[in-house]
């Protein structure tokens, strides 16, 4: 691995351990819809990359999904079953990125919405006594907020002009392959974080020159 000066996680998978097929299988119990239908529903809408590159505001991604399953449920059903899939963020990797911030700015790039980010927060205010993700990163680049979603190189570009950095000087660490291939192709250097395989704390602390 090339030496790095500022160091960028994703967040799911990353950070939040995460559950997709919780939010599938939640919202086929509360529209009962078998998951092979939701699934296909999602997957053929694009809602995920629809909400989480800002063409859908809150309100128009519940009336959204309102619409698709033709079903008169409440915000609040929504989002519970949206929220499905948010886990947990294990108290080691809180203090693996205190660790890191001691040597390195480090910054959140995340395919993410308001929903889940407002979710994520409650739990770091409930669970670990922390405000919010601008608690713990230097600075957050959310994809609704960009109007850009990864794999996109744009995105990146985005963020290496905001931060002032040469993209050979970064090291970005996501779950998604094509996400690292993309991030790869611009010159950053990309790691693949496996959740089942390797974590973020697996990575650095096998790797002691980081810290």
């Amino acid at each position: 691995m090339k030496p790095f000066k500022v160091v960028v996680f994703d967040f799911g998978n990353v950070i939040i351990n995460i559950n997709v097929s919780k939010t599938i299988q939640a919202f086929a119990s509360l529209t009962r819809k078998n998951i092979e239908t939701v699934q296909r529903l999602f997957e053929e809408t694009q809602l995920f990359k629809r909400y989480e590159i800002g063409e859908l505001d809150d309100t128009d991604f519940r009336d959204f999904v309102r619409s698709l399953f033709n079903q008169p449920i409440t915000d609040r059903e929504i989002d519970q079953a949206w929220n499905a899939l948010l886990l947990d963020i294990p108290t080691e990797r809180l203090k693996l990125l205190a660790e890191l911030r001691s040597k390195y700015p480090v910054y959140l790039l995340s395919n993410t919405n308001p929903i889940h980010i407002r979710q994520a927060t409650n739990y770091l205010r409930k669970t670990h006594q922390i405000m919010d993700l601008y608690a713990i990163f230097d600075k957050v680049f959310l994809s609704y907020e960009m109007n850009l979603w990864k794999p996109d190189p744009d995105i990146y570009q985005q963020m290496l002009r905001n931060i002032n950095q040469n993209a050979q000087d970064v090291l970005f660490l996501d779950d998604n392959l094509m996400n690292i291939e993309a991030a790869k192709k611009i010159g950053i250097n990309a790691v693949l974080i496996e959740p089942d395989k390797l974590t973020i704390c697996d990575y650095f602390h096998t790797s002691p020159n980081y810290l």
